[in-house]
């Protein structure tokens, strides 16, 4: 398969049976912990100290449900699709099962657009993605985080369009409002959509210098991107007023940040995950530093300044910790600053810039908008966790890798491609597997451990 095409050379049946590799596998794997009845383990803890009791709320609220305060932090769009369920008489296991969904049609419509690129190769490709608990664990139990995230793909994909217009920019403003009523954070998606109108069409995708011209075109188009989202907006609005907070009034005052480290850590998980394809990147890593290696240098400042100025130590009261926080915690730390969260911030900004340069310059473009929107987003939470940023970063390797066009010496790429996402998903296999052998039953833990992640 010629990782440079830029047309589909994959046939129907490939694609099909591409998916439905993936989702058997999957199914497989979350199902068989549904139905022995798992309930160990920060998954479960989330889900029947929050999600489920605020689901079986709903349920007993039905048709008027109380919107203004409830035992979840997140907005309650989640929890109402599943409350007529328990109305009806569903289970906790039940509901598991149907829930599962949101995550199923995540794999399902992802492995769709990865198999156009790289046919039944693909089902290798997404083994990461299954295996990371992050995204393994909302798969299971009652956890709104797939169901955000598959909102949050869906959007990507329009904005990633070479040929957007306003209908375009509805149906993602569509399915933003959607979204914001699962998990309100992922409101900044909304900047992408703006940014997506603003670059317009691929032909029209301008060179950095050239990002502010033609303003009155870009301008036009943006303005109506605006006004698709104050709908999205809106609701936004109307939960802060609802609850005098950006969280219901039971959890406020605990989600709040900002917390300064996370650009850097988001950087630092960045480039952890790259280094399993580093063998692949090779050739682009390379190409990058002769022909744009000002940028290459500008991404190493800034990341050296996302590194140096935040305090890097682990800290449970400054919420730097759990998953590589606790790697970090082993290591040494010199003035409250860790020198592998140093470097790691460094190096991420750098492979970042590689990766965007795998595309063409309007999707590089979408990717920078996306990156910071979604840094910015993150960074307003106190807790700076890795379960809130993994699924993002495996989302963005793969839609690159399943519109890249300038992949050097592909057969050669292909293979260590193949070889990286295997390395990378044993990886993350052995730490899920690790956590569900070492996890306690929920009954045996108190309230507020339950959202202090998973340990390596």
């Amino acid at each position: 398969m010629d990782l440079v095409s830029t047309t589909s050379q994959v046939s129907i049946s490939d694609r099909i049976w591409s998916v439905l590799i993936v989702l058997g596998l999957v199914t497989v794997m979350s199902w068989g912990l549904i139905l022995t009845s798992n309930l160990s383990g920060r998954g479960a803890a989330d889900d029947l100290n929050y999600h489920w009791l605020a689901i079986q709320q709903f349920s007993q609220q039905l048709p008027s449900p109380d919107l203004s305060d409830y035992p979840s932090a997140t907005t309650p769009g989640y929890h109402l699709l599943l409350s007529p369920f328990v109305k009806v008489g569903f289970g906790h296991m039940g509901i598991q099962l149907i829930a599962s969904a949101w995550t199923l049609a995540m794999f399902g419509f992802l492995t769709w657009v990865l198999a156009n690129r790289f046919g039944k190769v693909s089902t290798i490709l997404m083994l990461p993605m299954i295996t990371s608990m992050y995204v393994f664990y909302p798969g299971v139990w009652l956890l709104p985080d797939n169901a955000g995230w598959f909102g949050v793909l869906l959007i990507l994909m329009l904005s990633l369009k070479e040929h957007a217009t306003w209908k375009t920019w509805a149906l993602s403003s569509v399915i933003l409002f959607a979204l914001v009523w699962i998990r309100q954070i992922h409101i900044w998606i909304a900047g992408v959509i703006w940014f997506s109108a603003w670059l317009g069409t691929i032909e029209e995708a301008p060179s950095p210098s050239k990002l502010f011209s033609n303003v009155i075109n870009r301008s036009g188009r943006t303005v109506i991107a605006v006004g698709l989202t104050i709908p999205a907006a809106s609701a936004i609005v109307w939960f802060v007023a609802t609850w005098g907070g950006l969280v219901p009034p039971t959890f406020q005052g605990l989600h709040q940040g900002p917390n300064l480290a996370t650009p850097g850590f988001i950087l630092t998980q960045l480039a952890i995950l790259s280094v399993f394809f580093v063998p692949m990147l090779w050739e682009s890593i390379k190409d990058t530093w002769k022909h744009q290696w000002s940028w290459v240098l500008v991404a190493a400042l800034i990341g050296m300044a996302l590194g140096i100025v935040p305090e890097s130590s682990y800290s449970y009261d400054a919420g730097r910790y759990s998953g590589w926080w606790n790697l970090i915690n082993k290591l040494p730390v010199i003035a409250q600053r860790s020198p592998v969260y140093v470097l790691g911030s460094i190096s991420g900004s750098v492979l970042l810039v590689v990766w965007f340069n795998l595309v063409n310059r309007r999707d590089a473009w979408i990717w920078i908008g996306a990156f910071i929107a979604f840094v910015l987003a993150q960074s307003a939470n106190h807790a700076s966790w890795q379960r809130y940023h993994e699924p993002m970063l495996l989302i963005m390797f793969l839609l690159i890798l399943a519109r890249s066009n300038r992949v050097k010496r592909p057969e050669l790429s292909m293979r260590w491609l193949v070889i990286g996402s295997c390395a990378l998903a044993g990886m993350l296999a052995v730490l899920t597997t690790g956590s569900l052998l070492n996890a306690n039953p929920v009954e045996t833990q108190i309230q507020h451990e339950s959202s202090e992640g998973d340990s390596l």
